[in-house]
């Protein structure tokens, strides 16, 4: 069977892997994309958790005032630097310190505007680890 013939054959399939290339390569643009701009978010937040965490323990396993708990975890929010304000509040139930961080930032893509919620409680007790 000589070339020639191959073609004709199959005439529409010449076009038809170039059209799924770019369209594989449409999608994985934009999910790098997405990636792209939600990442620095959630390393924040994980960078938050961590942080917030070891100063309730700190703060539990010492005995300290709620509200020096709650003014250490304001600080390490400024310090992080998020665009919109997160809410910081810290309770003592009898040896449990409570720390409850809650807010919603912004992830701006194209068209579209994503709230990306921060939303977590850290609990420790004197008791230690």
């Amino acid at each position: 069977m000589s070339e020639k013939n191959l073609y004709h054959r199959r005439p529409g399939e010449r076009g038809e892997s170039n059209a799924k290339f770019i369209a594989t390569m449409c999608v994985m643009a934009i999910l790098g994309y997405a990636v792209y701009a939600i990442l620095p978010m959630y390393y924040k937040e994980s960078q938050l958790k961590h942080d917030v965490k070891e100063a309730v323990r700190i703060a539990a396993v010492n005995g300290k005032n709620p509200v020096d708990v709650e003014k250490s975890c304001k600080k390490i929010v400024d310090d992080i630097n998020f665009p919109e304000p997160v809410k910081v509040k810290v309770v003592k139930k009898g040896d449990n310190i409570i720390a409850t961080l809650a807010g919603t930032q912004p992830i701006s893509f194209v068209v579209y505007t994503y709230n990306y919620d921060i939303n977590f409680t850290e609990t420790f007790s004197k008791g230690g680890y």
